[in-house]
């Protein structure tokens, strides 16, 4: 819930010798005698798109609102996720019973006190759906998740990236790990854009998206490649 992050994009049909060249030196996730679990996540920004301007201007400090639901545990939480001036994530959350597309009093009450300042005013914005697993180094504190299967969906728009993986590397402080030196090895650099970023990007193309035209034009190589 606090770790420093770091983000790798590259094409999904490296995955198989990426986990292959791993297996020494981490474990796979495993619950109930499953791997790999569905994540449907809902978004909330203000009707600007506040918070995904802030992601734009490269603000140091920002937020993601967002309600998630693990689809094969059938859980759901209200999740606000910042990131701070000394480049640490932190995500505070509540269990809720039900996840729509309206903020119940629980999450509002939770809300305001994670973002007094935040104007009340939030929508939904975007669905965003995918399958994770994970991998837990067995030496040192780190947890690595790779994202597929990811889809975009707001009302009647959608966007599918079917050969994107997404990796993330979740520690309490920056280490020098096998999961990092196989990426320099493979010259896999770390970078790229959140996934309610490129979502929202894709779906509302008339938003700005001069600071991610790189990670978008990465993006649309990795579709080709």
């Amino acid at each position: 819930m606090n770790r420093v992050d770091t983000k790798f994009l590259f094409p999904r049909k490296k995955l198989t010798d990426i986990i292959f060249q791993l297996k020494d030196h981490y474990h796979i996730l495993e619950i109930a005698h499953k791997r790999i679990f569905r994540y449907d996540t809902l978004y909330f920004d203000t009707p600007e798109r506040l918070l995904y301007h802030q992601h734009l201007r490269g603000e140091l400090t920002r937020y993601k609102i967002r309600t998630r639901r693990y689809v094969d545990t059938d859980t759901g939480f209200f999740e606000v996720k910042s990131r701070n001036n000394k480049y640490r994530t932190i995500k505070n959350r509540i269990q809720v019973s039900e996840i729509d597309e309206h903020l119940c009093l629980q999450s509002r009450q939770f809300l305001s006190q994670q973002l007094p300042h935040l104007p009340l005013k939030l929508d939904p914005v975007l669905w965003v759906y995918y399958h994770r697993f994970t991998l837990i180094n067995k030496n040192v504190p780190e947890r690595v998740t790779f994202d597929l299967n990811l889809w975009f969906r707001w009302q009647h728009t959608s966007q599918a990236y079917p050969h994107l993986a997404i990796a993330e590397v979740k520690q309490e402080h920056t280490l020098h790990t096998p999961f990092l030196e196989l990426m320099k090895k493979m010259e896999i650099r770390q970078g790229g854009i959140s996934k309610y970023c490129l979502g929202l990007s894709s779906l509302e193309p008339h938003l700005r998206r001069n600071t991610f035209k790189p990670a978008l034009s990465k993006i649309n190589h990795l579709q080709e490649y």
